[in-house]
């Protein structure tokens, strides 16, 4: 019996098994594992267990890369060896110019993780993989250490080891209820007796919401059925003297690897089928949905065309089985939000190639705070009050519809849109508005030039390019106007307000009524946690203001660390307001057109609040510019939304006020040297190395501090400008010098302003100063680049 445990965990597939052993590796033993049935005995026993090196950012490609290591150690193991086909190799086809384009842009961002990934053309494809014939193909990316793996032998594996160390593994022991005492701490209620725990790991599978329901969560997942047929031998692969490449096949919707002398063949049809939905069956366990072939005749008669021999041979065996997935797709691995002591790792639908990876980042998560890389891409918290079941199940269909169909640049799919929406949304597409989403909130991108008007995504510049540019223009010789839906806004009060964001944030916190200022927020390990404006109303109101998508995180992260004794309420009025931003140089004059008082610069200068009316709307006006140009942020109560919209429309009629989207502000902001929360302020670099020491004073306390006095600066982020007008740098392309790679793009766009392809960049030291060459990947062809001053345009905020 076991009572007791710092840590347990509630689930026995890989997510669980491997989030056990990382959790002894990251020195936390004691530590037990709770498996209702048998380990395995849900989504990992039927997996198909293909393991690849390919992700879609650096952190997704870094925690693959650690799975593979891990899984090579773990088969070599002279003790207890398991069944893994490593470095078969793997390839991704294309057959168009647009994907093999996003297979160079995907192999630079590899290279700079250490991952060699090769774009080869359609005879290539086939000398390599015999079985394929390359009618329409253009070719594919290689992974070489593409493979598979045993799935039951290597979730044992893993709990061997996690035993070994110390950690129990109790089976056949459902958990019945979780209770959370005052001081945060859980009571795991059992069939066998009850388990204090300190923190609590929801690795329930296609079970997770079971077990989030007894903590009072609803967890963004929902379930798939998801088909693969094993084929009788075939003659080609018997001769071949080596094992088949896997593929996987965006043109048919299929995947294949060997499976002995035959082929393992996976489909995601276009008329798939969710799973799960209206509650799971308590005995369902080790077990099968019904097989359905008809589902998947269309998408195995592609797989038959692009590899003809699968239709000489017999099938053997059918596996129908629920897979998991969320909105976006990634896995959820993290904290639960709103929750204390609470993790989850769920949502993983490629579970055993990446779990290895997951079970390490959560493993160090609640062992130091933080992982080695930022892990916002796989965080809980991105999905926000949107994020029900019922949207993740379109989305998923959306998904798995097009699973081998990577986004591409600015590329926003329907399912389930509209999720988010303001009292502007239907006006500003009634004026021919584009959307994308940010945090499930519709965001205006640009205003399409006609009715009919389809952008033509690729990693190259779009035909929207001048769209884009001629609003730039309108702005800066002009005015325009634009929406900032979501924006995370909390208001502060209390009598420890002050004290408390002084301590939270690094630099000098602005406390004077009417002012505002812009703050940083550090973790534990003295990085960059968050970016907030601190903005100071009357009556003792502050608002916190932070990206959209920051919500749930940025309020765990203050709630967490407000101390028993302060005086401190912080309450969200996301939901309740929405900024307007009007920009250029003729935007005082429109603000002076529908708001009553004195807007001159000697009245109200940069960086000032005022509460005042926009026509009859009670609104707070702030002085901030993140375009560069003269520009105020008008923060409007959605009640008053339209109200105030039109009042500054019919004041900018006089003055050529213009209508414009969030890409003409990206690409504003990149001229300015303005940073993004979670494109260039990550939780991986300090201050320092984000060239944010001005926002540090170490004279004062602060989180974060005793680390950061310790921390030695091993990169810098610069602005380049790159020798090209074909294709921004995208986020994750290599900086290369004297043929090595020496950083990492983290955003890119054209500056329409200075005709400038710019991009930010996190680059070795040493390498930072003004005028430094270096060469730039764009579509995986190295482009020169030099290091420029980052405030390309001066402006005239």
């Amino acid at each position: 019996m076991v009572s007791s445990a710092k840590v347990v965990v509630i689930g026995g597939g890989i997510a669980g098994c491997s989030t056990l052993y990382h959790l002894t590796q990251e020195g936390i033993t004691d530590a037990v594992l709770i498996e209702r049935d048998e380990l395995t005995s849900g989504t990992t026993w039927h997996s198909a267990a293909q393991v690849t090196n390919f992700g879609m950012n650096q952190t997704m490609v870094g925690l693959k890369s650690h799975s593979i290591a891990l899984y090579k150690e773990l088969s070599e193991d002279a003790d207890y060896p398991i069944n893994y086909h490593h470095a078969d190799g793997g390839i991704r086809l294309a057959n168009t110019q647009e994907q093999m384009e996003g297979y160079r842009h995907f192999a630079s961002m590899a290279k700079g993780m250490g991952v060699e990934f090769e774009v080869i053309d359609a005879e290539e494809c086939a000398r390599r993989h015999p079985l394929l014939v390359t009618d329409g193909l253009l070719g594919g990316l290689w992974d070489p250490l593409d493979g598979d793996i045993d799935p039951a032998q290597l979730c044992q594996a893993l709990a061997r080891r996690a035993r070994k160390a110390g950690a129990k593994v109790l089976r056949h022991r459902p958990v019945t209820g979780l209770t959370q005492r005052p001081d945060h701490s859980w009571i795991v209620h059992t069939e066998q007796g009850d388990i204090d725990a300190e923190i609590v790991v929801n690795a329930g599978g296609y079970r997770c919401n079971e077990i989030g329901a007894m903590m009072g969560v609803s967890l963004p997942v929902a379930s798939m059925e998801h088909q693969y047929f094993l084929t009788e031998p075939i003659k080609a692969i018997e001769d071949a003297g080596h094992r088949m490449p896997l593929i996987r096949c965006p043109i048919s919707d299929y995947y294949s690897r060997q499976e002995k002398n035959g082929l393992l063949i996976g489909f995601y049809e276009q008329g798939c089928k969710t799973w799960g939905m209206d509650g799971i069956d308590p005995n369902f366990s080790n077990s099968l949905s019904p097989d359905d072939p008809e589902r998947v005749i269309e998408t195995f008669e592609g797989a038959m065309a692009r590899m003809p021999a699968i239709g000489e041979v017999g099938i053997h065996t059918i596996v129908n089985g629920p897979i998991t997935y969320t909105i976006d797709g990634a896995p959820l691995v993290g904290p639960i939000p709103g929750k204390r002591n609470a993790f989850c790792i769920t949502g993983l639908r490629a579970g055993l190639g990446e779990g290895g990876g997951h079970g390490w980042l959560l493993a160090q998560m609640i062992a130091h705070g933080e992982a080695v890389y930022d892990t916002w891409c796989i965080d809980p918290r991105r999905f926000t009050g949107h994020a029900s079941v019922e949207l993740t199940a379109l989305k998923a269909i959306e998904d798995y519809q097009n699973e081998f169909r990577f986004h591409f640049p600015h590329e926003h799919r329907p399912a389930g849109r509209p999720m988010k929406t303001t009292p502007l949304t239907a006006v500003l597409e009634a004026e021919g508005g584009h959307f994308g989403t940010v945090n499930g909130w519709e965001r205006l991108e640009y205003v399409k030039p006609a009715p009919d008007f389809e952008e033509d995504h690729s990693f190259r510049f779009t035909n929207a390019f001048d769209t884009i540019g001629d609003e730039v223009r309108a702005v800066q010789s002009g005015a325009g106007i634009t929406e900032v839906s979501g924006f995370n806004r909390f208001e502060i009060t209390g009598s420890g307000a002050h004290d408390f964001l002084d301590r939270m944030t690094c630099g000098r916190l602005q406390r004077n009524e009417g002012r505002v200022g812009l703050s940083y927020l550090l973790n534990h390990q003295g990085m960059i946690k968050a970016e907030a404006t601190v903005a100071n109303l009357s009556g003792g109101r502050i608002w916190y203001g932070s990206a959209a998508a920051s919500e749930f995180h940025d309020m765990d992260w203050l709630t967490q660390h407000i101390e028993a004794d302060e005086d401190v309420q912080i309450r969200s009025l996301t939901n309740d307001m929405t900024i307007l931003v009007i920009a250029g140089p003729n935007s005082r004059d429109v603000l002076s057109g529908a708001a009553r008082g004195d807007w001159s610069n000697e009245a109200f200068k940069w960086l000032a609040l005022r509460e005042a009316h926009v026509g009859h709307v009670p609104v707070v006006v702030m002085r901030v510019s993140f375009s560069g140009e003269l520009a105020y942020e008008i923060h409007v109560p959605n009640s008053g939304l339209h109200a105030a919209y039109k009042a500054l429309r019919e004041a900018g009629e006089a003055h050529g006020l213009r209508l414009f989207g969030s890409r003409a502000v990206e690409s504003m902001r990149l001229e300015m040297g303005f940073m993004h929360w979670k494109a260039e302020l990550l939780t991986e670099f300090s201050p320092y190395e984000t060239a944010l020491a001005p926002f540090v004073k170490m004279e004062k306390d602060f989180t974060g501090k005793e680390a950061l006095a310790k921390h030695e600066p091993k990169v810098k982020l610069v602005t380049l400008e790159v020798d090209c007008d074909h294709a921004p740098a995208h986020g994750g392309a290599s900086v290369l010098h004297e043929g090595r790679v020496v950083g990492t793009v983290s955003s890119g766009d054209w500056g329409h302003r200075t005709g400038k392809n710019i991009a930010m960049a996190f680059v070795e030291l040493g390498l930072e100063s003004e005028g430094q060459e270096l060469f730039v990947e764009v579509l995986g062809a190295a482009v020169k680049a030099s290091v420029i001053n980052p405030r390309v345009y001066e402006g005239s905020r």
